[in-house]
């Protein structure tokens, strides 16, 4: 019988759990690809995890058909018209359950080639991006795919596996992630109306966002932020006083509402802490834009065409910091929007525009 308990990572108080059980959920043919992947395999899980399996067959079959999909006990299905693409169903006396993605290998090939191209297009771009919304990526599935590990057809695996590229998928992660000028200009409209409650809750996405961010930097295609402080404690021991600073602030907030304010002004300084080791540890993430040529992008986007004012420039200021250190901290970049001026920096953001022509409008790219 085939085995997976040895791929479980040790989950405190996980209910005991018979694996001929769990097997009897996937209906598996003999030359299918079976992979086990989810938070029991990452380290992640709870009591309450699901086992996360994928069958990889060769071909559709009966199994892909909401007709002839083989029914048992009270399964839940996830279709796709007449597709069958997931069964679900809980353990009995257990808090655990099992979820089963029912794939076919050229389904598995063809997104991965499209990630490939989504992560060639995101290279290009300066910007947080949501491209991989309508990009063909199940970006769930392909973060599993980073670290799944084979029951059968091992080396069938093999072969699909060498098209995962973990760094290229996290930092797609990233850029998906972090550095969200609109968010920051919204904090800074709630902050010159003094609500500071508003504030709090844009400031604690934004560290959220970036803090994402950080953990993709260092590794992880994990986009779901529910396990953000697991992941946060597999980064480098020298973050922990930032990253502590972090879970604690995200967790237990404020309890005072006088304390909004302040707590705003935190997160900020936080942010910036988590900007500081993105530049220090993106350059030796290879699969990452480096600093420089992140800048570079930034200076493609401006050309004469634009309009100088504060707005533009507070918004490259903000932009910059994800990759250059000499631009102010946000507490005074929020400052000097509030009194609508533009921040004091050192970017040569008129120099980088010139000879840079487009028309207005024209997706932010210059010629």
């Amino acid at each position: 019988m085939l085995s997976f308990r040895s791929h479980i990572a040790a989950v405190t108080a996980l209910d005991e759990f018979d694996e001929r059980d769990v097997l009897d959920h996937i209906h598996l043919a003999p030359d299918d690809i079976l992979v086990l992947s989810g938070s029991l395999v990452d380290g992640s899980g709870t009591p309450s995890s699901d086992f996360d399996f994928c069958v990889l067959a060769r071909e559709k079959d009966e199994r892909f058909h909401r007709e002839t999909f083989p029914r048992e006990r009270h399964m839940r299905y996830y279709t796709s018209g007449d597709r069958v693409k997931a069964s679900f169903d809980y353990l009995p006396q257990s808090l655990l359950g099992v979820d089963v993605e029912y794939r076919t290998v050229g389904e598995v090939t063809d997104m991965l080639a499209a990630h490939a191209d989504l992560y060639a297009y995101l290279r290009t771009r300066a910007r947080k991006s949501s491209a991989f919304a309508a990009s063909a990526v199940d970006f769930r599935l392909l973060s599993r795919l980073t670290y799944g590990v084979p029951l059968t057809n091992a080396p069938a695996f093999e072969e699909v596996s060498r098209l995962v590229r973990p760094g290229e998928v996290a930092y797609t992660a990233f850029r998906t992630a972090v550095g969200s000028y609109p968010d920051f200009r919204d904090l800074a409209g709630m902050w010159a109306q003094r609500d500071h409650e508003s504030a709090l809750i844009a400031a604690r996405k934004l560290g959220i966002d970036t803090f994402r961010g950080l953990t993709h930097v260092y590794g992880n295609t994990n986009r779901n932020p529910k396990y953000l402080a697991r992941f946060l404690a597999r980064l480098p021991e020298r973050l922990a006083p930032v990253t502590d600073r972090f879970r604690h602030l995200n967790a237990y907030g404020v309890q005072d509402p006088d304390a909004a304010a302040d707590a705003v002004l935190e997160w900020l300084d936080l942010i910036d802490a988590a900007f500081a080791e993105i530049r220090r540890g993106r350059d030796t993430a290879d699969a990452f834009v480096s600093g420089p040529d992140f800048m570079d992008l930034l200076k493609g986007e401006l050309h004469q065409t634009m309009s100088w004012n504060a707005e533009i420039s507070n918004e490259y200021c903000f932009r910059a910091r994800e990759a250059a250190a000499d631009v102010p901290p946000l507490r005074d970049l929020l400052a000097a929007m509030t009194r609508r001026r533009a921040a004091g920096h050192t970017l040569p953001l008129r120099t980088w525009a010139e000879g840079r022509v487009a028309p207005s409008g024209e997706d932010n790219k210059s010629a």
